[in-house]
């Protein structure tokens, strides 16, 4: 008998089923699908004209390009008229970017579905108090009048609002686009003007990529088709295979292939050569994306392995390359960039005052990568084609850059390379993220700073907390217990600041009613200043809300109607709603709206009317739509020429209505979103800065990064003295295909559980065989900051002295042992980087062995 049950034959959508169009709601690639809903009871049959896929399904679909239907694509739900539903969700055909094709994860949205038949039903369905030990239900508007009064309480006496911190997403995905984000930006920024927010995965507010915003570039730039177009593509610190797997299968892959001679044939200038894709892999690992292409085409796949840290002074190194060998367009530059900077980045980046060879040798030196593979991958970046022409290469960076040391001067060097090279703006050209999730940014200014160079840095929110300030902490759809760094000492203080209020609140006995309650959480926190209210707002129970006093119920995907764009194309598209949330959960974008009607209602009281109309920012919220359209006021007037759309938004999207996104489908259309002057229809943008630079006068601004300078002081500690023998392993850290994100849904799908039943760290056979460790075998990893216990998978995709470690998992987090060091640029914090030792815990539990393979995953041969 199977772990996980299996089906002779699954439900047919009949030709009466509701159908809806949505999009993935894990990773940025955005991959289309279509929901068919209908009651339990009810089906179609296998004639074309008898089933809602308009196939004929009496005989087996065809390979690769028939309507995919697994298992894993059908649930049943509970509607709110106590109905039981069938939901399926399968793969788009008419979607442009994954054309009927499906990714481990994509293929599997219907087990997320809330269902009474798996575990699912484990979704949060009314709002959950903390009553001495236990968590008891409330009601919302209980649930509503606590939040509003211990707000205004603590304003009222602080006079601002800095004791007031929130951890809340800032783009999205997952259910949460534009709608949800703009009305966390109208309670946060322009009701309340909160300056301790930080970012889901981050502990402060703050981009990732300001270093590319501020040279004049968006880091979501380019198109999925320039990844077909490229005649390279460099995956820097980037593992698309597992974290955007479509991208990598259908686009990047074909481009290898030869796939695409057709298209490139197509979009090249005439008499250009058009060939093969080349694919360069930059990673301290041999990861999967390397060696899947590896198998298909050796000669085309190169892979570059910098020392920790060291990418900015690779990306120089490959930039001096460029430049010794007049890999570059002189003209070019002077028409687009500023020309005053670039002789700063020459001197500072390129130090072309050094001889090339005393400054390979130095690269060399810093990167651990050889000279000759530097030379390599300059020359399959930039090295002009047949008869002169440029190249065409597409550059793709995410975790492994941007959770990097001197995360600002490592974002800065790659969009610097690409610029130099002319490898923006043009066909199967491109230098920008991969995406984490999809995103819908929209929201007012915030009160808080921007870089170094823009007033800032941000200020750290968690060392904030850690340091006892701060009395009402809300963390809204993530779950910092694993995510933050340095989050065994974050865990601990909240915990006990927590636990203070928790017990002062016991003492005497649990108050009878709300404005009680409320009077005794103002008194104790104010009695004792390390103190601290929690609120968890989220779709699950987390680890994070189990320290909570307050937990609400959110809708999750499907469940509202939702707008976001996906990373490589900024295609906007409708995330249809097709189902009830369960309970009494709502929408983001819906609590934000009452919670602010509740404070309203106590200004009103206290004759504050002034202030009490700030907090009704909502009151013309019906639907979704409304919140959307509220949105769109925030962005600039969008009625520019095509050669001026680098002066809008990233993901501005004004005029845009539901009614036309419905419309477009699948198609989408592209942000930022402009209305034609001549035509005043809206048109997206395929590709940006084919014309001009996001700046002030639309010339690229460069910038001279910082020398290497080693290590700061919380890594550098591990490399000195007997520390360096005490903690001999360089630790990084990631994600992988099989679980997303904190595994909020997959830690409830047995499926996905059984196969991961434990965090796993990859290490090297070599250093496997001294530890006497094998596959499957439990082992310990600790340093200074934290420990954790993991699985251990031997395999050489890490090289001898590094370990390779699963970012999140119910039963671990890597974050564990990440120090609290974050770019002093930025606060953007160095997960991927640190230092720790190994000890063998003991050998695999017989349940492991049962169900989870211990083969290497990323070995081809």
């Amino acid at each position: 008998m199977a772990i996980v049950p299996r089906f002779d034959q699954l439900p047919i959508p009949p030709t009466n089923a509701a159908e809806h169009n949505t999009v993935c709601q894990f990773c940025n690639v955005g991959c289309g699908y279509k929901v068919y809903v209908w009651p339990v009871g009810e089906s179609g049959d296998v004639a074309a004209t008898t089933n809602a896929f308009k196939r004929d399904l009496s005989k087996p679909q065809p390979a690769l390009a028939g309507q995919s239907y697994t298992e894993t694509m059908h649930s049943i739900t509970v509607g709110k008229d106590g109905r039981q539903y069938h939901v399926v969700i399968v793969p788009a055909m008419d979607s442009p970017i994954n054309q009927g094709n499906y990714s481990y994860r994509g293929g599997a949205n219907a087990l997320t579905v809330w269902s009474l038949d798996r575990g699912t039903q484990d979704r949060l369905t009314y709002p959950l108090l903390r009553v001495g030990d236990q968590f008891q239900a409330i009601t919302w508007q209980d649930a509503l009048a606590l939040i509003a009064g211990v707000i205004k309480g603590i304003r009222d006496r602080d006079k601002n609002d800095d004791n007031i911190a929130v951890k809340c997403y800032d783009h999205g995905g997952s259910g949460a686009g534009f709608e949800d984000n703009y009305g966390a930006g109208k309670l946060f920024f322009d009701a309340l003007s909160v300056k301790h927010i930080a970012i889901h995965n981050r502990p402060a507010y703050n981009s990732e990529v300001w270093g590319s915003r501020e040279r004049g570039v968006h880091e979501l730039n380019y198109d999925y088709s320039d990844a077909r177009l490229a005649d390279t593509v460099v995956l820097w610190g980037a593992n698309s295979y597992e974290t955007a797997t479509i991208l990598y299968t259908q686009h990047i892959l074909a481009n290898i292939q030869g796939a695409t001679f057709a298209e490139k044939r197509k979009a090249f200038d005439q008499g250009e050569p058009a060939e093969p894709g080349y694919l360069i892999v930059i990673d301290p690992r041999k990861t999967s994306s390397y060696t899947v292409a590896e198998a298909v085409a050796s000669n085309q796949v190169l892979l570059l392995q910098p020392n920790f840290g060291t990418d900015y002074i690779l990306a120089h190194a490959i930039a001096r390359v460029v430049w010794e060998r007049n890999y570059y367009d002189l003209d070019y530059l002077k028409a687009r960039t500023d020309m005053k900077l670039f002789e700063e980045y020459k001197q500072k980046n390129l130090k072309l005052d050094t001889k090339y060879a005393n400054f390979m040798a130095n690269v060399e030196r810093i990167t651990g990568v050889p000279r000759a593979k530097i030379e390599q991958a300059a020359d399959w970046i930039a090295k002009p084609k047949a008869n002169k022409f440029k190249r065409r290469t597409l550059t793709i960076y995410e975790k492994g850059i941007i959770w990097n040391m001197k995360n600002y001067d490592q974002v800065a060097a790659l969009v610097q390379l690409a610029v130099l090279t002319h490898n923006i703006g043009r066909p199967g050209t491109g230098c920008g993220r991969q995406g984490g999730h999809q995103e819908g940014y929209v929201r007012p200014p915030a009160p808080t700073p921007g870089s170094i160079y823009n007033g800032g840095p941000p200020v750290n929110v968690d060392k904030f907390l850690i340091g006892g300030k701060g009395k009402f902490y809300w963390v809204i759809a993530n779950d910092p217990y694993l995510s933050t760094p340095n989050n065994q000492i974050f865990r601990k203080r909240i915990h006990e600041r927590t636990t203070k209020l928790t017990k002062a609140l016991g003492e005497s006995g649990e108050a009878a009613t709300i404005q009680d309650r409320i009077d005794a959480i103002l008194k104790a926190l104010y009695n004792d200043p390390d103190a601290l209210f929690m609120v968890v707002q989220d779709i699950y129970m987390t680890e994070t809300a189990r320290d909570a006093h307050l937990i609400l119920p959110a809708a999750g995907w499907g469940e509202a109607n939702d707008t976001s764009i996906n990373c490589n194309s900024r295609l906007l598209r409708l995330y249809e709603k097709f189902m009830d949330p369960p309970g009494e959960a709502k929408p983001d974008w819906e609590i934000f709206k009452l919670v602010g009607e509740e404070i309203a209602k106590l200004y009103r009281a206290a004759k504050q009317n002034d202030v009490a109309a700030k907090f009704e920012f909502g009151k013309n919220w019906k639907t979704d739509e409304d919140v959307f359209l509220a949105g769109a006021q925030e962005f600039k007037d969008n009625q520019v020429s095509e050669e001026d759309e680098a002066t809008l938004e990233a993901e501005n999207y004004k005029g845009v209505t539901y009614a036309f996104l419905k419309q477009k489908g699948q198609e989408g259309i592209r942000t930022p979103v402009r209305r034609d002057p001549k035509t005043k229809n809206l048109v997206g943008t395929l590709r940006r800065y084919t014309s001009k630079f996001g700046t002030a006068d639309g010339k690229f601004k460069w910038y001279a990064t910082d020398d290497w300078e080693g290590y700061p002081a919380e890594v550098a500690k591990y490399l000195e003295g007997t520390k360096a023998k005490e903690y001999p392993f360089w630790v990084t850290t990631g994600r992988i295909q099989h679980l997303w994100q904190s595994t909020y849904h997959d830690r409830h799908l047995p499926e996905r559980e059984i196969a991961n039943p434990l965090p796993y760290a990859e290490i090297n056979p070599d250093d496997a065989k001294k530890l006497n460790i094998k596959s499957g075998d439990l082992i310990e990893i600790y340093n200074e900051e934290g420990n954790a216990i993991y699985m251990a998978y031997v395999t050489d995709a890490v090289k001898p002295g590094t370990i390779f470690m699963v970012m999140y998992h119910w039963r671990g987090t890597s974050n564990s042992l990440v120090s609290g060091y974050t770019d002093p640029k930025t606060t953007i914090p160095w997960y991927k980087g640190t230092r720790a030792n190994i000890r063998k815990v003991g050998n695999p539990p017989a349940f492991i062995q049962l169900t989870a393979s211990t083969i290497q995953q990323n070995k081809f041969s």
